[in-house]
C-alpha cells in the first residue's frame, strides 16, 4: 500500500475553459486547478513506485476541509467528525482533481481503479489523504 498526505485546502477539478480567437478554438484547464494539480504532483512524486502499476487499484481519499466560522459547540463537533461537510465543494470533483494528475505515474491507466472510497470531512489542517492500495 502507498499511503500519503497533500496539504493544502483541497480544491475540486475545474470544468474546461473553451476559448474562440477567430476560426481557432479550443479549451484549456482553470488556472486554479493546473497550479492545484502540480502542487499534487510535486507532492507526490516522492511516493511513487518505481514503475506504475499494472494491476486493479483500489484508492481511499479522505479530503479535510478548513472549518468554517461556527459556534465552540458545532466546531467541537466538525473536528470529532459528528457535523458532516455538506458544502461545496462536490466530492465527485475533488476525487477528480487528484485522480488526474496522479494518472501513470502511480498506475499505468485511470481504468485500472476499481475501488474508490471518499469522504469529505473539517479538518484544523486541511489536506487530502491518499492511499492506493493493489488489489
Amino acid at each position: 500500500m502507498i499511503a500519503f498526505s497533500i496539504l493544502g485546502i483541497p480544491v475540486a477539478k475545474g470544468r474546461p475553459k473553451f476559448f474562440r480567437r477567430g476560426n481557432l478554438m479550443g479549451t484549456y484547464t482553470p488556472t486554479r486547478t493546473r497550479h492545484y494539480e502540480d502542487s499534487i504532483i510535486s507532492q507526490a512524486l516522492k511516493y511513487k513506485p518505481e514503475k506504475p502499476l499494472v494491476c486493479p487499484v483500489a484508492i481511499r481519499l479522505r479530503f479535510f476541509l478548513p472549518i468554517p466560522q461556527m459556534s465552540k459547540k458545532k466546531r467541537l463537533q466538525a473536528i470529532q467528525g459528528d457535523f458532516r461537510h455538506t458544502k461545496r465543494p462536490d466530492i465527485d470533483n475533488l476525487i477528480k482533481a487528484i485522480i488526474d494528475p496522479l494518472n501513470t505515474i502511480f498506475w499505468q491507466d485511470d481504468r485500472q481503479i476499481v475501488s474508490i472510497q471518499a469522504e469529505k470531512i473539517y479538518g484544523e489542517q486541511p489536506r487530502t489523504e491518499i492511499e492506493i492500495e493493489e488489489i
